[in-house]
């Protein structure tokens, strides 16, 4: 019993050094009401109400700034004084996918819904959620990912038996 209570501490502290590893070389996410990049958004519909500060986007939505591009069945962005504080995408599923130029590489990202809040500094992924960069994956119900520390958190969910899961491959070029 002695040394399972040993063990398990240091595969929490394996994994996180292995999702460290992995996702360190994950930028900021893109799409940065601070950037001079303009930010373009296409959809089906539109709707836009300054005075609350909210715009919905319906049917087949993309949002691109620089290398950074966001598609989703559905988008609701919400801004302050014209900056954006949050963006919240659904799709089945969202898709987020952004170019690392330094490593010459695409990161995409999966789930039922993809919020993104400047305030927090955070993108969240929830609901069957994925990140994939080159042939290594991280998946769970819902990955957290804090763009300044560049730390990233995932949960299964314990009431369907889903647990974490991250598949990474020492010798792929994105580890070097």
């Amino acid at each position: 019993m002695f040394l399972k209570i040993k063990l398990v501490p240091s595969l929490i502290c394996l994994k996180y050094i292995i999702a460290f590893i992995f996702f360190y070389p994950f930028c900021a996410f893109a799409i940065d009401p601070n950037s001079t990049d303009p930010i373009e958004i296409e959809s089906d519909q539109a709707t836009l109400d300054d005075k609350t500060g909210s715009s919905t986007y319906t049917g087949n939505v993309i949002i691109s700034q620089g290398q950074t591009r966001l598609e989703a069945d559905f988008i609701i962005v919400s801004s302050e004084d014209r900056k954006i504080t949050s963006i919240k995408a659904t799709g089945s599923p969202a898709h987020f996918v952004q170019l690392n130029d330094s490593l010459n590489t695409n990161t995409h990202g999966y789930g039922n819904t993809i919020s993104y809040s400047t305030q927090l500094e955070s993108l969240t992924f929830t609901g069957e959620a994925r990140l994939l960069q080159d042939e290594n994956s991280f998946s769970g119900e819902v990955i957290e990912y804090d763009v300044v520390k560049k730390a990233i958190k995932a949960k299964g969910d314990e009431n369907i038996g889903s647990r974490v899961k991250i598949q990474y491959f020492p010798s792929s070029s994105t580890n070097k």
